[in-house]
């Protein structure tokens, strides 16, 4: 008859590591056409919005476009459609970003004109209500002047106090 062998508990086994298998690094010509779609559409996007085009508009019609032609194009151009659609996302979150943290725009998105009569082109602080120019610069000069006045009377301060003739009275 075999004899059955026992297994020995000898502790646990070594844990297998595992072979971490790295993607291969994509072509070169496919890095160029992502490049040149993200760059050549957010420069695009650019020059318009500088000659007047709504920049937010126009973020949303790249990357709607770039979105489009990454689902039907194919190869390279697919590639760079992605980058069109990657840099119409960043123009368009960032033009959401700028119109929501720019107080001077009202709710219809056109921005307040601004005051024709101002004295200076800096604005003014708040509290510095109806002052004509110039004054509280010519205020802080009159305090620079007293205090330069006074500080050449320094014998006030080492005047010597009689404690007994101040309880006194």
């Amino acid at each position: 008859m075999a004899r059955k062998r026992k297994r020995r508990n000898a502790g646990t086994p070594t844990p297998r590591r595992r072979r971490l298998t790295k993607a291969p690094p994509p072509d070169l010509n496919t890095t160029l056409a992502s490049v040149i779609g993200g760059g050549g559409g957010a420069l695009l996007g650019g020059v318009a919005a500088n000659r007047g085009w709504d920049p937010t508009m126009l973020a949303l019609a790249m990357t709607v476009g770039g979105g489009v032609g990454a689902y039907t194009l194919d190869g390279n151009l697919r590639v760079a459609a992605n980058g069109l659609a990657a840099a119409g996302a960043g123009q368009l979150a960032l033009s959401l970003l700028a119109k929501s943290a720019d107080p001077k725009d009202d709710a219809s998105g056109a921005s307040k004109p601004a005051k024709k009569n101002s004295v200076s082109a800096q604005p003014q602080p708040a509290n510095a209500g109806g002052l004509p120019p110039g004054s509280i610069e010519s205020a802080f000069e009159r305090a620079r002047h007293r205090l330069a006045v006074e500080d050449d009377d320094r014998d006030r301060y080492i005047d010597v106090i009689d404690v007994d003739l101040a309880e006194a009275a």
